[in-house]
């Protein structure tokens, strides 16, 4: 997916990303200038390998930015990759705290319909921690609402609206592989039909999916483009699939975040540890919450991940770039809990 901006008589030519559009924006470009063209990467391929445009850059997948590099050349491209995003839950809460965390991560998982690169991916938890904190996520996702937004009462605020990426087999597909492969299905969703609604948009009931190793792999038909290999935690879901591993400490996480995890565009860390929350600072990359979910990222927050693999975007490996989009540092926020 890819959206491109012309800009008529701009030295930078055409640029995709609603980003890179108001960072020019603000640095003084004139609004009348734009021109906005959204497509999905076939939709637009013959602007980006156009030789009259200077800069692209796309927010998507690492193969349809690979792809666009293709295309341009040496012409660079400017990638901001989606987010595997993960949430460590640590000993030392009790149920009413568990209570809470449960709330606030199911709404990082579900929230705008899972559609957010920050959204959360998947928890990791003791095993003890991880048997209290099961039962709570899906009592919350229960609250949660599978309608059509569009035709749902305003004060009904949790509600888990159509699958916009991805088409809805694709997360019954993940759900009946995974549990081929051992994988424990805790909650059951999937794709949902049998209303006019369900039968003509792709939507997808919350799954939630326990005991995933790093290593767990399924491989489905990805949106029937063929069979893909997909990893369970490393590959990006715009789908309300929720993974969640048990891991004995807050270091295997670590070392899972530094080694195993190549999306970990943000980074959430629910812990009363001053020792865990001084390593997370000075080892964890990309945007690092601290006792809130993965999904609360603003404008002023500083994109970027760790940079082992391909959660690249604008800002890493390139101060230059990271100075121009951004006026004002955060590594992330903290919330007292």
């Amino acid at each position: 997916m890819g959206c491109p901006f012309v800009f008529k008589g701009h030295p930078f030519g055409a640029i995709c990303n609603t980003t890179m559009m108001r960072m020019l924006i603000a640095a003084g470009a004139d609004p009348h200038q734009v021109q906005k063209i959204e497509g999905f990467g076939k939709g637009i391929e013959t602007l980006v390998s156009d030789q009259r445009v200077a800069v692209v850059s796309v927010t998507g997948s690492d193969e349809t930015a690979a792809h666009m590099q293709r295309l341009r050349g040496l012409r660079p491209v400017k990638f901001e990759g989606g987010g595997s995003n993960w949430s460590y839950v640590d000993e030392g809460f009790n149920d009413d705290d568990l209570k809470k965390i449960a709330v606030r991560l199911v709404y990082a998982k579900l929230g705008f319909s899972s559609h957010k690169c920050t959204g959360l991916h998947g928890i990791a938890a003791s095993p003890s921690t991880m048997a209290k904190l099961l039962p709570l996520l899906s009592r919350e996702m229960d609250e949660w609402k599978v309608a059509n937004p569009t035709d749902t009462p305003a004060d009904v605020t949790k509600v888990v609206g159509p699958c916009m990426v991805h088409k809805a087999k694709t997360a019954q597909d993940i759900q009946d592989q995974a549990m081929k492969a051992g994988v424990t299905v805790f909650r059951k969703g999937g794709r949902v039909t049998g209303s006019d609604y369900a039968d003509h948009a792709e939507v997808i009931a919350p799954i939630i999916l326990s005991g995933v190793k790093p290593d767990t792999t399924v491989t489905v038909d990805w949106d029937g483009k063929g069979e893909k290999v997909v990893n369970l935690m490393a590959t990006e879901f715009f789908m309300p699939i929720l993974v969640t591993s048990e891991m004995q400490t807050f270091d295997d996480f670590l070392k899972y975040s530094l080694t195993q995890n190549p999306h970990d565009l943000a980074v959430s860390i629910w812990t009363r540890s001053d020792k865990n929350l001084s390593k997370a600072r000075r080892v964890l990359a990309g945007m690092l919450k601290e006792n809130d979910g993965t999904d609360s990222a603003l404008e002023w927050e500083e994109f970027g991940a760790s940079g082992i693999g391909t959660s690249g975007n604008m800002g890493v490996g390139d101060p230059e770039g990271t100075f121009a989009i951004y006026s004002r540092r955060q590594k992330g926020r903290h919330v007292v809990f």
